[in-house]
């Protein structure tokens, strides 16, 4: 399938997005991917999302994604996977479980048995983008869809070893980008909503700085909201 000769805008009939596609391009659906190799729809080169349109689809599917990308990107990704989605928008990830390959490699002491589980755990690495970067437990998941502004809808386990989550978008974690405020009161509002704390002085130094530098408050607040404190912080919430 070639790459679509035009770019995706608001008005594009796609309303489902399948994101890190590869060979499994779905009919009905706006197949994305880093590799050409595959001809997806949308090429994004190095996973960047900006050229297609924020807040438009119903359902991002990211089968067999998350784990492909480096462990503290994982909720950097799930926040621009929020962003492309409408309020009350779907989002679908199946990835590796740490704890089900364990589980598997605890009750199959055989090599060949072992071989196999141990290549699910960290992929077959026959091509550069054929490594896993990391794998998740039900409360490392949890934690981070919950830190990106999910809510789990449903969950199963795929061929034993893989967790498929269906969640709800409960918030638009990038609508403080656009309040018109001064620097200082926007970064009081990003804390006290990601950190649920006062902005401090580290903060106000490093980010104040950064803004002045014409970074802009979308990036900033990104770079808050997909911290490892957000991280600590949600599941400090969620009693994890």
């Amino acid at each position: 399938m070639p790459l679509l000769d035009k770019p995706v805008t608001e008005s594009s009939a796609f309303r489902r997005i399948n994101y890190g596609c590869g060979y499994d391009k779905r009919d009905g659906y706006l197949n994305v991917d880093v590799d050409p190799a595959c001809q997806p729809d949308v090429l994004i080169p190095a996973g960047d999302l900006s050229s297609l349109p924020k807040r438009h689809f119903q359902e991002v599917l990211a089968k067999d994604v998350l784990e492909h990308i480096p462990r503290s990107k994982t909720l950097d990704a799930l926040l621009e996977f929020s962003s492309l989605l409408h309020d009350d928008g779907t989002l679908i990830v199946q990835t590796s479980s740490i704890t089900q390959i364990a589980k598997k490699l605890a009750d199959n002491p055989s090599f060949s048995d072992q071989y196999g589980w141990t290549i699910c755990l960290f992929g077959n690495q026959a091509h550069p983008g054929d490594y896993h970067f990391t794998g998740f437990t039900d409360t490392t998941l949890n934690v981070h869809l919950a830190a990106a502004g999910f809510e789990i809808v449903s969950r199963a386990i795929i061929d034993e070893w893989m967790p498929r989550i269906e969640c709800r978008k409960l918030f638009a974690w990038d609508d403080l980008a656009t309040d018109n405020c001064a620097d200082v009161e926007f970064l009081q509002f990003a804390y006290r909503r990601f950190f649920d704390r006062d902005l401090d002085d580290i903060g106000r130094i490093h980010f104040g700085e950064q803004l002045r530098m014409a970074v802009t408050r979308r990036a900033v607040l990104k770079a808050i909201a997909s911290s490892p404190e957000r991280l600590f912080v949600t599941a400090r919430q969620l009693g994890l």
